[in-house]
């Protein structure tokens, strides 16, 4: 399945390349707006593909559960696998997730489910581990290789994360439950990666071991939910898997550090940052509304 919102004709493509690979391909429209989305969607339903339209823009979490949903409302499905809109797998991507899956459970291990090996050619990063897989770190879902015997027993993906963090806590919440979380190999992605910068520091360019240094950026309203999830993801996970709560708190303050540094609109970052830190705390989840949606993009 492939959670969509406001998706360019790319995702023609990228559907019509996993439909070669599955028995059934189900694309949930998150609450999409405009005729180009309808059109695109419209081209979906005419390769035969299931188009299921969410009423109110939900989130990844909740698209990826609806999609679920629809899937077992049609059939008995051994496995899901899910992508972002703007991914395309090789096309032996099943086949290849299919066998790390075989392999891992003929020696033995209990597997939760099966991620991208690389996306981009950028190998995703693992932990180490008591067996010959590899161990993925903190995966995407785009390319979660699910069986459903794992959403029975861990149930669906957290609907009130909205965006970020989904995959990590749905990756905790797997280990915390003894399951292993295993990079397929020769599952390999080729993902759209989102709006790098140049890091600039008084008009110039800032070079790190010859090369010039850049950043992911995120607009003010994403640094919300990225502190927010991120918060509430560590405080959940910190007693049941503190070293792996700590590398990616490590790795998350790098990235951060960057962005909060040479982003042109670091003020507007950091109080979205502290706005997502403090509803953390207070227990807030989901979609927050449009007039806090307002105040963390306009300070």
């Amino acid at each position: 399945m492939i959670a969509a919102y406001n998706p360019d004709t790319d995702l023609i493509a990228n559907a019509q390349a996993i439909l070669k690979q599955v028995d059934e391909l189900v694309v949930v429209d998150d609450c999409s707006g405009g005729s180009n989305a309808e059109s695109i969607f419209a081209d979906l339903a005419a390769l035969g593909i299931t188009v299921v339209h969410q009423p109110e823009n939900s989130g990844i979490g909740a698209a990826l559960n609806r999609g679920i949903e629809a899937l077992a409302s049609n059939a008995t499905p051994d496995f899901v696998l899910t992508f972002d809109q703007d991914s395309m797998p090789v096309p032996n991507y099943v086949s290849s997730a299919l066998n790390t899956y075989d392999d891992a459970v003929g020696a033995g291990i209990k597997v939760g489910f099966v991620t991208a090996e690389s996306f981009s050619g950028h190998r995703v990063p693992t932990v180490k581990a008591r067996h010959q897989f590899h161990e993925a770190f903190d995966p995407m879902q785009s390319g979660f290789f699910v069986p459903m015997e794992t959403i029975d027993s861990l149930g669906q993906f957290e609907a009130g994360f909205f965006i970020d963090c989904v995959d990590s806590e749905y990756t905790a919440r797997a280990r915390a439950s003894g399951f292993s979380v295993l990079a397929g190999q020769g599952c390999e992605v080729a993902h759209r990666l989102g709006r790098r910068l140049p890091a600039r520091l008084m008009g110039h360019a800032v070079r790190l071991g010859g090369s010039e240094l850049s950043f992911n950026y995120y607009p003010p309203l994403r640094m919300y939910y990225i502190m927010r999830n991120g918060t509430t993801l560590a405080r959940r996970y910190l007693a049941k898997a503190p070293l792996w709560v700590l590398r990616r708190l490590i790795e998350d303050a790098k990235a951060q550090l960057l962005r909060f540094t040479f982003s042109p609109d670091r003020g507007q970052l950091a109080a979205a940052a502290w706005a997502g830190l403090r509803d953390s705390f207070g227990g807030r989840q989901g979609r927050i509304s449009s007039e806090l949606a307002s105040r963390v993009t306009s300070r």
